[in-house]
């Protein structure tokens, strides 16, 4: 079969990229740090590598053949591997922070010789026998019946002031031998029962964090920053704890990565005292009802708690949790047109299901130029008769031409919910069959539900 479209006429002001270089790079891979200029720059110019003229895969007198399809293929893969990272990663500024925070913790122990005088190997030896300590946190997927959350969420919230305020400060000096048996004996207080199951590696961490931040001279900062936050700390657990312990610590760490205040090693602090195993000791607090636990709980204190729902995903993986058999775009994207769909995995909203705002994210890639209305993100609910029903909804119209990304937001306001059983569905514009590369290809899906005020 002829080739002869393969045969492109020089052109001075095009840049051209080899193909041999591109799929058998000269470079190693590197780490760079870009403005957010830049990154504009960068996003415009990609679409430049969606022409197959820019790649040449030979050179002639008076000519050039382009990448077969062979090579386009492999080379269209890259290129999207690109403009997913150049999305962001936020994965990355994450692993830095906790990097920082470790080394100011190796920094502040080693000015401090004598405080590792001992061993807590024993302690924690015993500690595992005897069931006072555990080796990881099993405390994730637990959940609290609706009459506990309120509870548990306050005595989360002074659980860690006591660890900040009564704790802390007397054993700054004492080598963590000292401090791992004192630590114990005034959390069995606390919480009024043993064995109290705590992850040994965690509640170490913590500990060792925990006097860093007092020599480092941020305790006040921290504490005064859990004090001004209470109302929101103690929300974020109770709305939290109508799914999991482990929801609940993601509704904290929210509030807490706001805190602008706080240093990273700060943060880390803050966040290890909303950990599932922290929230699992103030549970056990409540089932005691030790003299602390009903000294600290107070009635109606989350009557003005606002619920917040919000899930997230993003591909690759395709299909990840997804089902509707839609195809996969280059092994990455939901490929969807008028004849494709994607739905979500179930979730439910609080017991609240009227009056409702919802708002929609979605970053997509289209092979549609710019004003297309090219699919539809919904929620829908499930009837008594298990029929499905859209209530809430996101049209995706491109804002940039074919093979950029495009990102589009929208509120949904006051909307009712008629049951609690719900779902997402993706799906393409009726009427567009284009395939491989399709008109809608989600990358990320962010939906958040909360009343409306």
């Amino acid at each position: 079969m002829s080739e002869s479209w393969r045969r492109k006429k020089y052109y001075k002001p095009r840049v051209l990229i080899g193909v041999e270089r591109i799929l058998d790079p000269q470079y190693d891979d590197a780490l760079l740090c870009i403005t957010g200029a830049q990154l504009e720059m960068l996003r415009n110019l990609t679409q430049y590598l969606h022409r197959r003229s820019t790649f040449v895969d030979s050179e002639h007198l008076g000519y050039y053949l382009c990448a077969d399809n062979g090579d386009w293929d492999d080379i269209q893969a890259i290129v999207a591997d690109l403009e997913e990272t150049l999305m962001g990663c936020e994965e990355f500024t994450a692993l830095f922070e906790a990097m920082l925070a470790q080394l100011q913790c190796i920094c502040n122990n080693a000015s401090l010789p004598g405080t590792d005088a001992g061993s807590v190997a024993p302690i924690v030896d015993v500690g595992l026998t005897d069931g006072v300590l555990i080796e990881d946190d099993p405390y994730a997927d637990d959940t609290e019946i609706s009459a506990r959350r309120c509870a548990v969420a306050q005595l989360t919230y002074w659980q860690a002031w006591e660890w900040l305020t009564e704790f802390i400060q007397p054993l700054q000096e004492n080598a963590m031998d000292v401090v791992v048996p004192i630590a114990l004996g005034v959390i069995s207080v606390l919480v009024g029962v043993t064995p109290l199951a705590i992850p040994a590696g965690m509640l170490i961490a913590f500990l060792s964090v925990l006097i860093d931040v007092w020599v480092d001279g941020s305790l006040v900062d921290v504490q005064n920053a859990l004090w001004a936050h209470r109302d929101e700390l103690t929300c974020a657990v109770y709305n939290g704890l109508s799914y999991d312990y482990s929801i609940a610590e993601q509704r904290a760490t929210d509030v807490i990565n706001d805190m602008v205040e706080l240093s990273p090693i700060d943060l880390v602090v803050m966040r290890a005292m909303f950990a599932p195993w922290a929230i699992a000791l103030a549970s056990k607090a409540y089932t005691q009802g030790t003299d602390w636990a009903v000294a600290n709980v107070s009635s109606g204190a989350c009557d003005d708690c606002t619920w917040v729902y919000q899930a997230e995903y993003e591909f690759p993986p395709s299909p990840g949790t997804w089902t509707g058999g839609f195809p996969t775009y280059a092994g990455r994207w939901p490929g969807l047109n008028g004849s494709e769909e994607g739905i979500s995995p179930g979730f439910s909203l609080p017991s609240i299901v009227d009056h409702v705002d919802v708002e929609f994210e979605v970053h997509y890639m289209s092979v549609l130029n710019t004003g297309n209305t090219v699919g539809y993100v919904t929620i829908q609910y499930q009837d008594v008769a298990l029929d499905w029903h859209d209530v809430s909804q996101i049209s995706c119209t491109t804002n940039g031409l074919a093979g950029t990304i495009n990102i589009n937001t929208h509120l949904d306001a006051d909307k009712t919910f008629t049951t609690n059983t719900l779902r997402i569905r993706m799906r393409g514009q009726p009427g567009q069959s284009q395939t491989n590369p399709w008109p809608f290809m989600p990358m990320y899906i962010k939906i958040k539900a909360y009343p409306h005020v």
